[in-house]
This record gives C-alpha cells, sequence and structure tokens, in this order.
C-alpha cells in the first residue's frame, strides 16, 4: 500500500498520511514552508509531495528532485514587496532557501507570502504579534547524558495570545527546531507558566523525560503566534504523535496557505536565551 508524504523540509520528519478521499495519492501537491521572525527576514521552503511505499527507504535523490528550486517568492510587508532569492544554505537540509534581506519582521505587521510554480500559485498571510520576553530557563533533572530543561514567562493579562518554544543544541543542530509539547493558548494560563521542553529530532524513541542532551550551549527561542499559525502548529502535533505512536490519524495536513500544504508564520521573538549544558551533575 502506498501513502502520501508530506515534505516538511525544515522540520526533518516525514509525516505518513492517510488516503484522501478528495485529492488522489497519485497528484502531488505543492508545500510551503514559511516563517518571519521579529528582527529577522522572511525564510522560504517550496517543494513538491510525493508518495513512497511503506517501509521503503526515501533516498537524497527523491528530496532533491522535489525541490521547486525556480519558484517565484513574493513577501509583502503592506508597504514593500520583495521577490525572494533562492539560494543553497547548509543550515538546513535539503540546502535550499529563499529569502531576502530588503525585508524586516516588525512587531503589529502582516505579511503576505504569494508562491508561483509550474501551474502552482499559493498565498498566505500571517501577523507579527508582540513578544513576550523569557523570564528563565534552568536545568531540572539530569540522568545519564540527557537533562530536562524549563522555559518559564509570564502571561501579559490580554487574553488572546498563544506561545510556541523553539530550541536550539549548538552541539547537534545547524538551526533551530520546534520543541514538541510547547505550545498553548492562554485560555487557562494566569500570570507565570513554565513549558518542559523536548527534542523534535528524538521522536523517533519513545518521548521520555529528561530527553535534551547534556552537551554545549543550548538556545531557547519563546513565540507569539497569530491564530491561523496555532491552529497548524496543534494540528501538525496532533498528526505528529498519532504517527509516532502508530495511531491512524485518518485526516491531512491542516495548513494556512491557500494553494498548497504547508504554513507560513511569523513568530513574536523578545530575546533569545542560552543555558550551557557540559558538566552537570545527575540529579540525586
Amino acid at each position: 500500500m502506498k501513502k502520501s508524504v508530506i515534505i516538511i523540509l525544515s522540520l526533518a520528519l516525514l509525516l505518513p498520511l492517510s488516503c484522501s478521499k478528495t485529492i488522489p495519492q497519485s497528484e502531488p501537491r505543492l508545500v510551503v514552508e514559511g516563517w518571519i521572525e521579529t528582527g529577522g527576514h522572511p525564510m522560504v521552503r517550496v517543494s513538491e509531495s510525493f508518495e513512497v511505499e511503506m517501509g521503503k527507504e526515501i533516498s537524497l535523490a527523491n528530496l532533491v528532485e522535489n525541490l521547486a528550486k525556480w519558484a517565484r517568492v513574493t513577501v509583502s510587508d503592506g508597504d514593500t514587496t520583495v521577490v525572494l532569492t533562492g539560494f543553497v544554505d547548509q543550515n538546513y537540509f535539503p540546502p535550499y532557501v529563499f529569502s531576502s534581506s530588503k525585508i524586516t519582521g516588525k512587531t503589529g505587521k502582516t505579511y503576505e507570502l504569494k508562491v508561483e510554480y509550474k501551474d502552482y500559485v499559493a498565498t498566505a498571510k500571517t501577523t507579527l504579534p508582540e513578544p513576550v520576553p523569557i523570564d528563565t530557563v534552568y536545568v531540572g533533572e539530569v540522568k545519564d547524558s540527557t537533562c530536562v530543561v524549563v522555559c518559564g514567562f509570564t502571561d501579559p493579562p490580554q487574553k488572546g495570545n498563544n506561545y510556541k518554544v523553539l530550541t536550539r543544541a549548538m552541539a547537534f543542530e545547524s538551526h533551530y527546531h520546534h520543541s514538541c509539547l510547547a505550545l498553548t493558548d492562554d485560555e487557562k494560563l494566569n500570570g507565570y507558566t513554565e513549558f518542559f521542553l523536548f527534542s523534535s529530532l528524538r521522536l523517533t524513541d519513545f518521548i521520555s523525560i529528561p530527553n535534551i542532551r547534556t552537551e554545549g550551549d543550548f538556545w531557547v527561542k519563546l513565540c507569539t503566534l497569530d491564530q491561523e499559525a496555532y491552529a497548524f502548529w496543534k494540528h501538525y502535533e496532533t498528526i505528529l504523535y498519532a504517527n509516532t505512536f502508530n495511531i491512524e490519524s485518518g485526516t491531512a495536513m491542516l495548513g494556512n496557505v491557500n494553494g498548497a500544504l504547508g504554513y507560513w508564520v511569523g513568530y513574536g521573538v523578545d530575546k533569545p536565551v542560552c543555558i550551557n549544558l557540559d558538566n552537570l551533575p545527575p540529579t540525586q
């Protein structure tokens, strides 16, 4: 049996999705992964989905040949519209992204994305919410070569905030990845709260505590999200855990991109926080 595979390149995860009654499995889809954060420039990755047989190995050639290197990618902030440049970036796998230093993320602005490739036309928009600073990052339990890392912050009194944590272990990772389970809205938050952080790159094993490797500098970003971006990540994690534990999800990936699968997300970021994980004594 074959199942449709969506290539979510920046997450380094392949999600086998169940059959769809409306989309034939043989039909490829455009996949867009894009984000912009406070003070940063837009980053966009474009590819086509493809099918694999269950249990069949996916080669590097499969990934590279499905990259949309000749896509036309534009981003507008309402005042300026910029055509992004595609280039090789070894920090990502496969190493190809679209970006431009001519447009920068600013709090409160809405950014519109347009991707044109072959017969595809995909559009999306996202807003950069007000950032919320990190109060503290600290180490909890330490066991063998892993530890628990905790991120604490204070949710402001106004409702409607959504939060997500991105992390980067400098000794192992070339860029930031999402921390699984570190995602929430503020419906039940009141003041100070904490996230226990998990490495998304270790989800091939059963989720366990501790989960973070004790080596080198560990960087943490607390991101605020608009409602559409939050809905995407919440649905993504639902599908991720369903497939991690071999539960048939029975649904396609929810996204906020019209005309394609994937996401275009604005991250409201204050200042990343770094903690060093070298030479940690085991918890007694």
